[in-house]
This record gives structure tokens, sequence and C-alpha cells, in this order.
């Protein structure tokens, strides 16, 4: 179901098409929910026949058109009453953990290997989520104050990296010791 409001979201912050709405949600939402290329077409395709998105199309030389998608009033409506609502909180989906908790499965430098190259991955995300907060930190003053709420979301992504690495630090740590 967020899927859906995370296409409304994004295309109420700037029309655009499939492909714009694609990059947009790789450099923002994805940090903290998934969704394939398919599923983002097949919402944008629902969420239209629903009348929650116009689509005009833009001609393109040697290319078919481009289709551009925008909120309708409908669609802003639907938006304002879904943020709203309470969400309720969930839980980590996450395989590493899963991993870890059959990790009596390892011998120490198989466990120490496997947490190794989760810390290495969280260490280049936080990279990652500390750059783009540099950009938004020098881009547009009142783009920021306007989606400061949003830039939060980034900030929280900053914390819960920190809190990854130091907990993986700390358990390679641990392994060291056994």
């Amino acid at each position: 179901m967020s899927l859906r409001y995370a296409v409304l979201t994004l295309l109420d912050i700037e029309p655009g098409s499939g492909y714009d709405l694609k990059r947009r949600f790789e450099r923002s939402v994805s940090h903290f929910w998934s969704a394939s290329h398919q599923q983002m077409y097949r919402e944008l395709h629902r969420l239209h026949d629903e009348g929650l998105l116009d689509c005009t199309e833009q001609p393109q030389a040697g290319k078919p058109d481009k289709k551009i998608y925008a909120l309708t009033e409908a669609g802003r409506e639907a938006l304002d009453v879904w943020v709203q609502r309470p969400a309720p909180p969930q839980k980590i989906r996450e395989p590493f953990l899963i991993q870890l908790f059959a990790g009596h499965h390892l011998d120490n430098a198989q466990a120490r290997e496997l947490v190794q190259r989760q810390l290495d991955r969280h260490r280049a995300l936080l990279a990652g989520y500390i750059e783009q907060n540099e950009r938004a930190l020098k881009g547009d003053p009142e783009r920021l104050e306007r989606y400061w709420l949003a830039h939060r979301t980034l900030l929280l992504g900053i914390e819960s990296e920190k809190t990854w690495i130091a907990w993986a630090e700390k358990l390679l740590q641990e392994l060291d010791r056994r």
C-alpha cells in the first residue's frame, strides 16, 4: 500500500515520467522502501486508472512519446488523507540478521567475514547518505525548508547507519576475542 503513496508524494514534489520517477525514487525513498521498475510502472498505471494522476504525452524526436505524470486534485486529496493517518511500526526484515541468527553453523572466520561484508555495506551506505546530505545543505534553501521533514528521513538514515556500524564493529571485536 505504501508504494502508491511514495509515488503520489514524489509526483507531488514534481511531475515526471516513469523514468524520472524511478530515478527520484532511487535517490530518496529507496533508502527505506523498495520497489522494482515493474512495480513502479504498474502503480503509475493503477493510479492513473483511478483518476489520481494525469498523464500527458510529450513528443520526442526519434523516440516514442514521453508520458509525464502529475497529481490530479483527487490524487492530492488522497495523499492529504493518507499522510494524516497514523502509520503502523514495521518490523525489521533483514536477511543478514537471519544469517546471523543461524550463525552457529559458521566457524569464527566465516562469521567474521559475514559481519565484515555487512559492515562494509553499511559504511558505503553512510558515505552515500552523508554525500546526499551535503548536496541538500548546499542546494536551494527554499527547497530544503519546504521539504525539511523529508530531509529528516535522510538524517535518520545517517544515524541508523552509524548505529549499524558501531554494532558491527563491536561484534567483530567480540569475534576476535573468541
